[in-house]
């Protein structure tokens, strides 16, 4: 009976502790300690009174940040259901994504990251959180946290011509794109001075394009070589609202610069073109050679058959002069170039953390447009003699009442304007263990914005037709997947992959940017040497979704764009090695 009476009073004093425990903890999911614990009580009972009238009967706060006193079972049921909702929206989102955003953009703003195939909106990154989602780098545990990294893109594009009645029905050869080793960067710092409050700056380089044919390729009418470049600057300021649900946003402030070359004459058939051009100009100047002949011969019109004369023989010594040169090749090519002006948008997010397995990111990054006010253009000619006969073509042209025929793009300046869009992601991550985690990122991307590349010169007087590009690209989505396995304290595995859809269609495919819908396979492993020290490693492999895609660009005659002058077509095959370092610091 003793040992029954002592069980029944340890039992008794258990409960009484746990109560007093229970009644004086200092804080709770989504409050602190105000003060005495009956005022504490009456802050909290009139909050949720508050709650209760705005938002219903239990409250976006509390549903977002559960109070820790809920008994256990309630959380558990709450829990449970709010995994059955999120599971849902995981198979929606993955059923969404199977019909895969790619344009110009760079998936390489972390060494980490591109391992796990880019994902990461959903994830709590440290300082790289500032990139992938603004509002998670207050869940930063250390005070403060360094990343760094380069990434190093080797491109390779093929192209074959279509067989059409123009090579006898026959495939063209390959070509091969000669494209230099792309190396964007990043680095990114945050600070937390308080427990909720985290600021920080990024530097990164979200967007590029980087393509060489060469001088004398099939396409060097439409391009040459195009080198694109943007850099951002964005800080960041992330706040937790509770311990599960935070707000962040980055004023992203953007600027970059551009070079684009190409051929004025296709080199398939230039030289023809120029020594057919000078025939016929030749060919106007007997004939009003033999108009003076016929008035009665004075010293001006005797002056004036000599200075024809000596026009037709120039003619004629540039006509056979490009009837042996130059046979496929580039007789002039004009190069543009300019740094655009400074654009400032917005990175923002939110994250939830629902419960300690899973958690639901959404990032919204605001459209820019990169503009060029002043661009310079620069022509090169293959030879001096050819320079001189063109030159001679252009001013016989504008004698006879024509139009230039090498536009004078390099005695004036231009504007242009290219559009970054809007991005919006969503993303889940879970972790079913300590070991493990996985996210999954949809992202939409309006490149519909982007429907014309006009060249526009500034100085009207000039005469210089605007250079036109038709684009017209299409929204597009992207599906991100990736995962990381902590197998020791020092070294963690990763894996993913991802496909971005072409927002080109196959009637306005470029060779600019020859677009296509590509698949990614990443791998990497993340180091800590130290307690303060990781390293990490990542290689992602990038090809075309389908072996190769067809498709075509129509070219307008210049200064006339409604007069379609030529379809180039033909087969594109593309595939990248991507190779990433990163290393971060956090104390």
């Amino acid at each position: 009976m003793l040992e029954d009476a002592a069980k029944t009073l340890n039992v008794y004093v258990a409960r009484k502790k746990k109560g007093l425990a229970y009644a004086i903890r200092q804080r709770s999911a989504c409050g602190t300690r105000t003060g005495p614990i009956g005022q504490k009580y009456a802050y909290r009972l009139n909050f949720k009174a508050f709650q209760t009238k705005i938002f219903g009967c239990r409250g976006l706060f509390a549903y977002f940040c559960p109070d820790s006193r809920t008994p256990a079972s309630v959380q558990v049921r709450t829990k449970t259901q709010r995994m059955k909702r999120i599971l849902l929206l995981t198979a929606a989102v993955a059923i969404a994504g199977t019909a895969l955003a790619e344009g110009y953009q760079v998936n390489n703003m972390s060494a980490r990251q591109t391992a796990m195939g880019h994902v990461g909106t959903a994830m709590k990154l440290n300082s790289e959180s500032i990139f992938f989602n603004p509002a998670a780098a207050s869940f930063q545990k250390s005070q403060f946290d360094i990343s760094i990294g380069a990434t190093g893109i080797a491109s390779n594009v093929r192209y074959r011509s279509l067989p059409d009645l123009n090579n006898d029905y026959t495939p063209g050869p390959i070509e091969k794109s000669d494209n230099k080793l792309s190396t964007p960067l990043h680095v990114y710092f945050n600070y937390k001075p308080i427990e909720r409050l985290s600021v920080g700056v990024g530097f990164f380089t979200p967007y590029g394009s980087s393509m060489n044919w060469g001088d004398n390729w099939s396409g060097a009418h439409l391009v040459q070589q195009i080198n694109l470049k943007a850099f951002t600057v964005q800080p960041t300021l992330s706040f937790k609202i509770c311990d599960r649900l935070s707000i962040g946003a980055g004023l992203m402030i953007t600027w970059g610069n551009f070079d684009l070359s190409r051929s004025m004459l296709p080199t398939a058939t230039g030289n023809l073109t120029a020594a057919g051009g000078l025939k016929l100009a030749s060919a106007k100047l007997q004939a009003n050679i033999a108009q003076l002949q016929q008035l009665p011969a004075t010293p001006e019109t005797t002056a004036q058959i000599a200075a024809l004369q000596g026009y037709v023989n120039q003619a004629d010594a540039g006509a056979a002069y490009f009837a042996t040169h130059f046979e496929n090749q580039a007789i002039v090519s004009a190069k543009l170039g300019g740094d655009a002006k400074v654009a400032v948008g917005v990175n923002a997010g939110i994250l939830w953390d629902i419960t300690d397995e899973w958690s639901v990111g959404m990032t919204w990054c605001s459209r820019m447009n990169m503009k060029v006010d002043k661009g310079h253009a620069s022509l090169n000619y293959a030879s001096p003699e050819a320079r001189n006969y063109l030159t001679l073509l252009n001013n016989l042209s504008v004698m006879s009442g024509g139009a230039e025929v090498i536009p004078g793009l390099d005695r004036g300046t231009f504007n242009a304007e290219l559009p970054l869009p809007t991005v919006v992601t969503w993303g889940v991550a879970f972790r079913p263990t300590p070991k493990w985690e996985l996210g999954l990122d949809l992202q939409w991307n309006g490149w519909s914005a982007y429907k014309t590349l006009n060249v526009e010169f500034n100085e009207t007087e000039l005469g210089i037709a605007p250079i036109v590009s038709e684009k017209n690209y299409s929204n597009t989505l992207a599906i991100r997947f990736g995962g990381q396995y902590k197998a020791t304290e020092w070294l963690t595995a990763r894996m993913g992959m991802y496909v971005d859809e072409s927002p080109v269609d196959s009637k306005y495919l470029n060779p600019e940017t020859p677009s296509m819908t590509k698949v990614a396979y990443t791998v990497g492993l993340g180091f800590r040497p130290t307690r303060f020290m990781t390293v990490d490693l990542a290689y992602c492999f990038v090809s075309s979704a389908d072996p190769e895609r067809t498709g075509s660009y129509p070219i307008y005659q210049y200064g006339n764009p409604s007069q379609l002058s030529e379809v180039f077509s033909g087969n594109y095959k593309l595939h990248a090695n991507v190779f990433s370092l990163g290393v971060g610091f956090n104390f």
